[in-house]
């Protein structure tokens, strides 16, 4: 069966094949939140702690508390809720529903961050008595530093340490976070965001020194507290840096602004499900629509309430779609365009002769040389002004194109 008989068959209802996912990072437990219950504290308030992390994953740490639906959501946490549980040591597990979530946080006109995020990779050393060592992925501060990007939302990663990584990058590059070999070495992996990270101090007194390159961003910052607050709020920073740029700003019905997408390399049902999978998560409600299939190539239409950095940068976070330049419309063959340009001056010429009004006819009279008297003109009859023309109807601008390349 063809690639348009099976997609067909799809739209019309078949069974989905589902393909292999890989974006540069997607957040599976992004809508389960651990955290200790903490002594005198009650059930409702550990869920009502929950729920607010849960909605600054989400929507941010600037996220209005006090907008009308996420008040009235926050007096009954419990409906946001699939399951309520106990982890390791005690600690309360809530898994959230993500439908309930985003109905929220829509009403509330709140901007919006879904499960796919920018990777950040990485590069830390530990200063010791006897000089920076790299920070092991299994260290204690390592681990630490996981936990807190899980609880605020963070797609943070380590690099393999191998001898590719150590002839590009040593101690020294970090501690100075030398932007050239970091970012050279960063290529390798499915990262969007570069940090280079210093960790100095004692469990009790910790200092952070961190460097961040995100696409234009590039900033930097010092964090001081115990270990583990000052992961928490290292990760906290960087989930804001995050949002800044990739979350999805609000829209009322009717404002999404209409983009076309063309996509090569779609070549089977399994392909296209996948980028309509992937276009699903653009933050709109509104479905994309297929306008055209022509081989491998599809053209769909999309609404996405941002703008085209935006979009592209979160079209971006799928590693199986690659950003192309808009094709070259093939050149006319000068014999094609000469033939034109002769028929065109024929018909032009045709066209000039039809035009030519006739010789004036002598009549009989005045062949013979008699006199002739003129008749006076008969009366014109006035007649009704003819009507304007009707205007044509505005045409609709075409919308903008943006064109990719499929690699399921």
């Amino acid at each position: 069966m063809g690639f348009k008989q099976g997609l067909r068959a799809f739209l019309s209802g078949a069974v989905i094949l589902a393909s292999a996912y890989a974006p540069a990072a997607v957040l599976d437990n992004l809508y389960q939140v651990q955290l200790p219950q903490q002594e005198g504290q009650s059930r409702d308030e550990a869920l009502h702690s929950a729920t607010v992390i849960m909605l600054q994953r989400l929507a941010g740490s600037g996220v209005s508390l006090q907008a009308a639906p996420i008040a009235k959501a926050l007096q009954t946490p419990q409906d946001l809720m699939s399951r309520i549980g106990t982890a390791e040591a005690g600690q309360l597990r809530v898994q959230f529903a993500p439908e309930a979530l985003s109905r929220v946080l829509q009403q509330a006109g709140q901007p919006l961050l879904g499960p796919n995020r920018p990777g950040i990779l990485l590069w830390a050393v530990e200063a010791r008595e006897l000089g920076d060592q790299p920070l092991s992925p299994v260290a204690p501060n390592a681990l630490l530093l996981k936990q807190a990007a899980q609880h605020r939302g963070v797609a943070l990663s380590f690099p393999l340490g191998d001898l590719q990584d150590m002839a590009l990058v040593n101690e020294a590059a970090i501690r100075q976070a030398s932007a050239e070999p970091l970012l050279e070495a960063s290529q390798r992996y499915p990262a969007e965001g570069t940090l280079a990270l210093v960790v100095s101090g004692s469990e009790d007194a910790a200092e952070l020194n961190w460097t961040l390159w995100l696409n234009d961003l590039h900033k930097s910052g010092r964090v001081r507290g115990t270990a583990e607050a000052a992961a928490d709020e290292l990760m906290q920073q960087l989930a804001n840096l995050v949002f800044d740029q990739y979350a999805i700003p609000p829209a009322a019905a009717g404002e999404h602004t209409e983009w076309r997408l063309q996509v090569e390399g779609v070549d089977g049902v399994a392909a296209y499900s996948g980028l309509l999978g992937m276009l699903r998560r653009l933050g709109t409600q509104q479905q994309p629509r297929l306008l055209e299939i022509d081989g491998d190539r599809v053209l769909l239409q999309v609404s996405f309430p941002g703008t085209e950095q935006q979009l592209e940068r979160m079209l971006d976070l799928d590693m199986r779609l690659q950003r192309i330049p808009e094709p070259v419309a093939e050149p006319v063959p000068a014999e094609a365009v000469a033939e034109s340009e002769s028929a065109e001056a024929g018909a032009g010429m045709l066209a000039s002769d039809a035009a030519q009004p006739d010789e004036p006819q002598q009549s009989e009279a005045q062949a013979a040389g008699e006199s002739v008297t003129e008749e006076p003109p008969l009366p014109v009859e006035e007649t009704a002004p003819e009507a304007e023309d009707t205007v044509p109807a505005p045409v609709a601008p075409s919308l903008p194109t943006l064109y990719f390349r499929w690699h399921g």
